[in-house]
């Protein structure tokens, strides 16, 4: 470990100092390991208490606990034993090439090590907790791969084994003590991992508790839960890039991060104000007009006891029938959930314009009906498109704390969107085959083409 302390320069000491500094400091390794030692375990103090002031402040709350280091000793026996944990399919460790295959433990990896309860992620791996002589590095001589540290080289050969075991030294650990879920999760009874995400979304929701839950506000603990970026102050776009992992865009105070299949809606030098839904991920849908052509899903929940199951509202046009002298249109559900629908809707308003038009024969869209006569203008909806979120979106259960934070008589929806694809599947050019002869007695199937409709679900 290289340091500018004069006490590493004895000769330099001597010249400069005279004799008695150099007969007293001749051994300058000792005393500075000595002293280094020192610090370390004042250092092990100031870190503790530092942490334990943060967990007093919900806004300083740190995700996971980080250790300097931690002893763990290995047996030679155990350490061979752990490299089966490779054994499963579609890790990001198995791959094609190299060391690693599908199905089979690495070649490459001679055993493995389980980590200590708590613990996930390790920077350095050491053979000493102070001025360490061998130092592994990860992703270069071990990686992690569901709690488990796995070695490049055997670790028997490299560290100092004593009556068949060996002790390595865990630098930069970092355990998950449950800080977040203790202490805000349980008050607020969400659900999550502890992440930087989940912290701030127990944030967003305790300043509504305390502050009210505004526009801003209500669109920032949305785009939280599903990992989308939102303002939290007036901020500027400056920059806007792309990246092989994703899109990216800076303001005058952050860079917000984005998935490739969404689309940032502002450009460069264009000012937004706080609670601003950056992307296409999350649009929030006002006035009286629905115009995404998506389905509205009603649940059970939202209908009520006597409901057997959901009902779904097309987003087309439908033409207007008449049954038992009251005009309809087509829902899809039980036959009984709809006709206790339009009992119960008839039995509340007085629609003449829908008679009107049922007597003229014209068409009506019943997801747009709902929308207008049933949802607006008392409710606040939220569209939101799956496959356009980040990938820390949190657990959708938490979206029942949302009921709470809202004010009595309004209608809290939001519209998870699924995403329309199309897959082709194409069959070889058999004309340039050897097998040319064979293939053309056999039948040959054409382009398939299949496309997946787009799906709303309605969670109240």
């Amino acid at each position: 470990m290289q340091t500018v302390n004069p006490l590493h320069r004895s000769e330099e000491l001597h010249r400069d100092r005279g004799t008695y500094y150099h007969s007293l400091y001749n051994d300058a390794e000792r005393i500075f390991t000595l002293m280094d030692s020192l610090s370390w375990a004042h250092q092990l103090v100031l870190d503790e208490a530092l942490e334990a002031s943060k967990l007093f402040v919900r806004t300083l709350i740190p995700p996971l606990h980080r250790e300097r280091f931690m002893p763990v000793r290995v047996d030679e026996k155990t350490y061979r034993s752990g490299r089966r944990k490779l054994l499963v399919y579609g890790q990001d460790n198995i791959r094609y090439g190299d060391h690693l295959y599908y199905g089979h433990p690495a070649d490459g990896v001679p055993g493995g090590v389980e980590l200590p309860p708590g613990v996930v992620d390790v920077d350095l791996c050491c053979d000493l907790p102070v001025d360490p002589g061998i130092v592994l590095i990860k992703n270069e001589h071990f990686f992690i791969r569901a709690g488990t540290l796995f070695f490049t080289d055997n670790l028997f050969e490299i560290m100092p084994v004593s009556d068949g075991t060996v002790t390595i030294y865990l630098r930069g650990v970092l355990v998950d003590r449950r800080y977040i879920q203790d202490r805000l999760g349980f008050l607020l009874r969400t659900q999550g991992d502890s992440t930087r995400e989940y912290l701030d979304f127990n944030n967003a929701a305790l300043d509504c508790v305390m502050q009210g839950t505004n526009d801003h506000r209500l669109a920032q603990l949305v785009c939280r839960l599903y990992d989308v970026p939102c303002t939290s102050e007036p901020e500027t776009i400056e920059a806007t890039g792309l990246t092989e992992k994703g899109r990216w865009q800076a303001t005058n105070r952050a860079v917000y991060f984005s998935p490739l299949a969404a689309s940032f809606l502002y450009k460069p030098g264009e000012t937004v104000q706080p609670g601003t839904i950056l992307t296409d991920a999350i649009r929030s849908i006002r006035g009286a007009t629905l115009e995404d052509d998506v389905p509205i899903v009603l649940e059970r929940r939202f209908l009520g006891n006597g409901y057997k199951a959901g009902l779904i509202f097309p987003n087309e046009e439908t033409p207007l029938t008449f049954q038992s002298g009251y005009p309809t249109f087509r829902i899809a559900g039980r036959e009984e959930d709809v006709g206790r629908f339009w009992a119960t809707f008839y039995s509340r308003t007085e629609d003449r314009a829908i008679l009107s038009k049922a007597t003229q024969g014209c068409l009506i869209n019943p997801a747009k009906f709902i929308y207008r006569n049933v949802l607006y203008p008392k409710a606040q909806i939220f569209l939101v498109r799956r496959d356009r979120c980040g990938l820390r979106s949190l657990p959708t259960i938490n979206t029942r704390i949302l009921r709470g934070l809202l004010a009595p008589g309004l209608l809290f929806s939001i519209l998870l969107v699924a995403p329309k694809r199309q897959l082709e599947a194409r069959m070889p050019d058999v004309t340039t085959s050897p097998i040319t002869m064979a293939l053309a007695l056999r039948p040959v199937s054409c382009i398939a083409t299949l496309t997946v409709t787009g799906l709303s679900l309605k969670t109240c």
